[in-house]
């Protein structure tokens, strides 16, 4: 059962694993688009939970002005509000991935090693969460 949801934006906290999933329904509007983060970054700061999965698979098309939004405007307001990192597994569609790697103003995964969080991009959903458990195993032992 979702803890938030709206006609295009449905969001699952696996409490057990501790991640939250944000699946996407439908391609969406701007301000859908900053809505629906805005409300998955509340998810996050009310169950203290840092690992994301990103189902962005259904979005019909991504446009890189969507992308350039979430990098210079919504990522930075994580680290503040959950005051520690978070990790972003986006499972995409392979055209989407494609084009994503394609667009020269997408930032390749390197951009995120200094940043407060981790954005790695899938087109496989088992692979993604084993990078988000993979990533909660790192932040358990630096503990």
């Amino acid at each position: 059962m979702p803890v938030f949801s709206t006609p295009y934006l449905e969001i699952y906290h696996d409490a057990p694993r501790q991640i939250l999933t944000a699946k996407w329904l439908r391609g969406v509007m701007p301000f859908e688009l900053h809505r629906g983060y805005h409300a998955l970054l509340d998810q996050a700061v009310e169950r203290d939970c840092r690992f994301w999965l990103l189902d962005i698979r259904r979005r019909a098309c991504i446009d890189s002005s969507d992308v350039l939004w979430t990098l210079n405007e919504f990522l930075p307001q994580v680290y503040p509000r959950l005051k520690r990192p978070a990790y972003l597994a986006f499972l995409m569609a392979p055209h989407h991935l494609a084009g994503d790697l394609a667009d020269g103003r997408v930032p390749d995964p390197a951009y995120y090693n200094e940043r407060p969080y981790r954005n790695e991009r899938f087109t496989d959903k088992e692979a993604a969460l084993e990078w988000l458990q993979h990533c909660h195993q790192l932040e358990e032992v630096a503990r």
